[in-house]
């Protein structure tokens, strides 16, 4: 529809498609706030073991030692670990890697505080384009 069409009495072209992000089942939205959130709290189940804080038996920040030397041992037997083993087993390199794995740790928590974040502002888009249905 033209905006001419739409001056003349015809439905207005700026109206929301109420199905426009629906899913197979009538439903689901497409990019659902929920579905976001659901992801975020998938992402801090994990971002909580790294802390030590989950049911995670091994990988958590709190098991890096600082005097410790890091070889396949601790870090695994597959060829990349063994390559990672001869770069970081030096001594003292408990400390360089709980740094780097630190670091990750507080970007990963970034990550998940902007999906949470976008599910947000995803929400109060729809609630301000459709209301509050």
């Amino acid at each position: 529809m033209t905006q001419k069409d739409a001056m003349e009495g015809g439905p207005d072209p700026l109206a929301p498609d109420k199905s426009l992000f629906e899913g197979d089942d009538g439903d689901a939205r497409e990019n659902s706030p929920q579905a976001i959130r659901n992801i975020a709290k998938e992402l801090r189940t994990a971002y909580e073991a790294m802390l030590g804080k989950g049911g995670r038996p091994n990988g958590n920040i709190n098991q890096l030692g600082t005097d410790n030397e890091l070889g396949a041992a601790q870090i695994g037997q597959w060829p990349d670990a063994l390559a990672l083993a001869d770069t970081v087993g030096s001594h003292n390199a408990g400390v360089k890697f709980a740094e780097v794995y630190q670091k990750f740790i507080d970007a990963y928590k970034n990550v998940i505080e902007a999906v949470e974040l976008s599910a947000e502002n995803l929400d109060r888009a729809r609630r301000g384009n459709e209301g509050d249905a």
